[in-house]
């Protein structure tokens, strides 16, 4: 297909390139893949979660957020990102390539889900609905 293509275009050309790689995205020593997070569910139904990741942008605070929102069925609204902090969540992995919003992402939401799970018992009582 590229030397079809090349055939009949005189100035514009394709090609194929491949690179090899030895290591993938993520780290090749296991404690470098760790994520922490901690998730705070008030009694208004707003989230606040801390997580150990640097915020690199826009793609990494909306997954984060996004695994609240998924979790307690509350609107992005509702949901705030504390910023990154060693006194709340230690031990954070680096922050490289998109490693980091899929491991923080996937630890909010884990956090989240501990949380609806502990709040389970009471919600399931008639006298009180939790939105959960």
């Amino acid at each position: 297909m590229v030397d079809l293509f090349n055939s009949h275009n005189r100035w514009k050309k394709r090609g194929i390139a491949m690179v090899p790689t030895k290591f993938g995205i993520p780290f090749t020593i296991k404690l470098m893949n760790q994520a922490g997070a901690l998730v705070h569910a008030y009694t208004d139904g707003t989230v606040l979660a801390t997580h150990g990741g640097c915020r690199s942008g826009a793609r990494f605070a909306y997954k984060n957020c996004s695994g609240c929102c998924i979790s307690f069925q509350h609107p992005l609204s509702s949901v705030f990102i504390s910023d990154t902090s060693t006194d709340k969540v230690p031990n954070s992995s680096p922050t490289a390539a998109s490693s980091s919003s899929d491991m923080y992402g996937a630890t909010v939401l884990d956090a989240c889900e501990q949380i609806k799970a502990r709040m389970e018992p009471i919600a399931s009582r008639k006298e009180l609905q939790l939105n959960c």
